[in-house]
């Protein structure tokens, strides 16, 4: 064999030990990312040191005839190509890898080549740098980590069987497959620091704020209002309640106050005064909490009524007794509605209230005339000054209801015991009116389940102002005559 093929052969030698070392590279890279892709690092570097062996042999032999350098290059070829199917070793380190590419380098005169086993050599190095540094300071999220793991595994399966086929081209895709991974795991990490920087930069301003309304919650009414003043606003408690009555939407009231009083943001610093244009929400806020009714409540107020409108008194005392305090503290809040926006018309209050008012005290008063004969003397007591203050402040329900209440009252005092007061009430009411045979009738029948005989007296008095002319003069007439 001449000496230019024997070079020849050697060069091809080298350039598959170039090739099968960059297989290792690669399986060590893929080590770097997830420890369970070592196992795939172990074949490519057998294989090369194989090539290794066989590049050693070849260079002693270089002065053999032709037909045995022809030999020893197909077995080299036999041993790149088969599967290195070996009994599991330990990861081959790349110190181990860089001492095996030099010597390869050795025999090799060529220039082109020196360059390309020192390149190797290089490379190698830089491998074994990076093996030291932790996966945990490349990779910062295991989710990250996992993924990317998983897809360089897949990847590094991919190139094996690829380069088996296609051999340096496919190569150097996977390489930059493998590339484009690294960066992307670590492009990942560094928004996931970004993301605690702003995060921590919010609670910063949040817990700021905090305190400051931390401080407003325990500042007494008074000084809320006196600070208000400090910036120009003349109200009084009052003045707020008021506002409050009016209008239901705390954050226009608000809104209202500081155009209306020309309140700048910038006007009035905290740190330095005490007080800012916060204030203004959390005065209407401390003001709100003190009273009792406010136009926030009447959607409630509405609800409530629709539904005592459809309530029916049953067998059950406790949940009686449940919904007429219900409807007792509901009867209250829109008397006082009433007396505090000096509206003295129930139908008026209904189309504030958007609801039926007029239909719900007519039904609170029929269930209460049922409910009380059960309930204790005072609370009758009770319910008559609350019915006779409903009269005074609705003119309207006055006119239809004023009699009537009247006679429930009298009625339930007879029912408790309260004989003679239900007596003068009844005389009082029949002096007062003109026609007077419901009224005899009623009073005569309160008395039949108490004491029949007066309930039949009282029928029998009827008759000097009731005739068969008048609607219930048969009513009473029953009575006389049971």
């Amino acid at each position: 064999m001449s000496k230019k093929s024997t070079k020849t052969v050697s060069v091809k030698k080298v350039k598959t030990n170039h090739d099968t070392v960059k297989k290792a590279e690669k399986a060590v890279e893929a080590k770097a990312v997830k420890t369970a892709v070592a196992e795939k690092a172990i074949k490519p570097v057998e294989a090369k040191i194989d090539a290794k062996a066989a590049v050693k042999n070849e260079v002693k032999n270089t002065k053999a005839e032709k037909p045995a350098v022809k030999a020893e290059n197909k077995k080299a070829k036999t041993e790149e190509a088969k599967p290195a199917v070996k009994e599991s070793t330990k990861a081959v380190k790349a110190a181990d890898v860089k001492k095996a590419t030099e010597k390869v380098a050795k025999p090799v005169k060529s220039e082109p080549v020196k360059k390309a086993a020192a390149a190797v050599v290089e490379k190698t190095a830089e491998m074994k740098a990076d093996k030291t540094v932790k996966t945990e300071k490349t990779v910062k999220s295991a989710a990250v980590k996992s993924k990317e793991a998983k897809a360089v595994k897949a990847e590094v399966k991919a190139d094996d069987k690829a380069s088996a086929k296609s051999g340096k081209a496919t190569e150097k895709q996977a390489a930059k497959k493998v590339k484009e991974s690294k960066a992307t795991v670590q492009a990942e990490p560094k928004k996931a620091e970004k993301a605690p920087a702003k995060k921590a930069a919010k609670k910063t301003v949040k817990k700021v704020d905090q305190e400051k309304l931390d401080q407003y919650a325990v500042r007494s009414l008074a000084d809320c209002i006196q600070d208000m003043q400090k910036m120009q606003v003349q109200y009084e408690y009052e003045d707020y309640y008021r506002l409050l009555l009016d209008e239901a939407d705390l954050k226009k009231l608000a809104k209202n106050i500081i155009e209306g009083n020309n309140i700048k943001d910038g006007n009035y610093d905290y740190k330095e005064l005490g007080y800012d244009i916060d204030l203004v929400a959390v005065t209407l806020d401390k003001v709100a909490e003190t009273m009792d009714i406010k136009a926030a409540d009447f959607k409630e107020y509405k609800k409530s009524i629709t539904k005592a409108l459809n309530f029916t008194m049953g067998e059950d005392a406790e949940a009686n007794a449940g919904e007429y305090l219900d409807e007792f503290k509901l009867a209250e809040k829109l008397l006082m509605v009433g007396q505090r926006k000096e509206i003295t018309e129930a139908e008026a209050l209904s189309e504030l209230i958007g609801a039926d008012v007029n239909a719900y005290f007519k039904h609170f008063f029929t269930f209460a005339y049922a409910l009380l004969p059960s309930w204790q003397y005072d609370d009758v007591k009770y319910y008559e000054n609350f019915a006779y203050a409903v009269l005074s402040q609705f003119a309207d329900l006055y006119q239809s209801e004023q009699q009537r209440i009247q006679i429930d009252v009298a009625d339930l005092y007879i029912k408790h015991g309260d004989y003679q007061l239900g007596d003068e009430l009844y005389g009082y009411i029949l002096r007062d009116n003109q026609i007077k045979d419901y009224i005899y009738y009623r009073y005569a029948s309160v008395y039949k389940d108490i004491d029949y005989n007066k309930a039949k007296s009282i029928a029998y008095s009827s008759f000097q102002y009731v005739d068969d002319r008048y609607t219930y003069y048969p009513n009473i007439l029953e009575i006389v005559n049971q």
